[in-house]
């Protein structure tokens, strides 16, 4: 279990991308063809491009490809130093995933009242916006992730 929450945004990407492509694709081909028509290609695409945003967002914070400004880290000269920006560029992340989330929470809890589905997929719309507290909540575990590792390295610094 352990190995598929390490890997849960490589294989949520592993499913939505492969699925986003072929249904441009095949939609894509049915407009110019005139064969038959997927009314809900575009929309079932938009959505899989949400989710597949926010969850690249978790993945590039676990892969520490997020461009960050070092300017501050580098500057500090020490420990404690380098500490104090660490728990302060964690705590700034936190908070924005907190306050993006609780935001969307409340909307999804305000769709779910008025029973509010997509157009053509007829999807309940919390689902669609359901991407991105998911992303928020990934990034947030994620950036502990990263935290705790970049603190026990320098902790181990001398």
């Amino acid at each position: 279990m352990r190995k598929f929450f390490d890997n849960l945004e490589e294989y949520c990407i592993l499913v939505l991308f492969p699925l986003m492509v072929t249904v441009v694709l095949i939609a894509t081909f049915a407009r110019y063809s005139r064969l038959f028509s997927m009314f809900w290609g575009e929309e079932l695409a938009r959505y899989s491009m949400v989710y597949l945003g926010y969850i690249g967002i978790a993945l590039a914070m676990k892969r520490r490809a997020h461009i960050g400004v070092t300017a501050l880290t580098d500057m500090a000269k020490s420990k404690g130093a380098k500490q104090a920006i660490l728990v302060l560029q964690t705590c700034v992340i936190l908070v924005f995933c907190a306050i993006i989330s609780v935001f969307l929470f409340s909307i999804i809890r305000h769709q779910l009242a008025m029973g509010q589905t997509s157009p053509a997929l007829e999807l309940p719309i919390w689902v669609p916006y359901g991407g991105v507290p998911f992303g928020m909540i990934l990034l947030a575990v994620r950036t502990c992730q990263v935290f705790r590792e970049s603190w026990r390295k320098l902790d181990g610094e001398v």
